[in-house]
């Protein structure tokens, strides 16, 4: 009986100590669902519809003539950047737009066709979070649009990428 006893307190102390040592990761489905949700505000989000003092309408970017089209989505706008070579404006532009958009513990880039737009310029910390994260998600999808109406300047298609991990 004693025997019996002491070794259910020892399974039952083993049992605890598993328990009390487990490590809460992130889980994939959260940050997969950061980058499908980012991807998606900036696709579906259109610049008419965007309450922002620098890329809404009436906002700085409209105001100085570079943001001129009210329909496009945050997404065909950066790509519009891109493909105009306006990289510097469109960093500050997806800055603007998706600074409340992600959790402050996440981090994540914006690619356009391969070419890293924001951030544009990567501290050594964002670089060393991303390379030791252990999950490390994109969202990928296709933008084009048309530059100029009266004229049908097109560009794209481009591929969007959006990459999400956790600090």
């Amino acid at each position: 009986m004693l025997d019996a006893a002491l070794g259910l307190f020892i399974l039952i102390i083993g049992v605890f100590l598993v328990t009390s040592l487990y490590v809460d990761l992130p889980k994939p489905t959260q940050v997969e669902l950061l980058s499908d949700d980012l991807l998606n505000f900036l696709s579906n989000v259109k610049i008419k519809d965007l309450n922002n003092q620098y890329a809404g309408i009436g906002g700085d970017l409209w105001k100085q003539g570079i943001v001129t089209e009210p329909e496009n989505t945050l997404l065909q706008q950066i790509g519009e950047f891109y493909a105009t070579k306006k990289l510097d404006i469109a960093e500050k532009f997806i800055q603007s737009v998706s600074k409340d958009v992600m959790p402050p513990q996440y981090k994540y880039e914006v690619w356009i066709d391969n070419t890293l737009l924001y951030p544009r310029a990567p501290t050594p910390e964002h670089i060393s979070s991303k390379s030791s994260t252990t999950i490390l998600l994109t969202s990928k999808q296709i933008t084009f649009g048309i530059i100029n109406k009266t004229i049908s300047s097109v560009w794209g298609p481009y591929k969007a990428e959006v990459f999400v991990w956790e600090k």
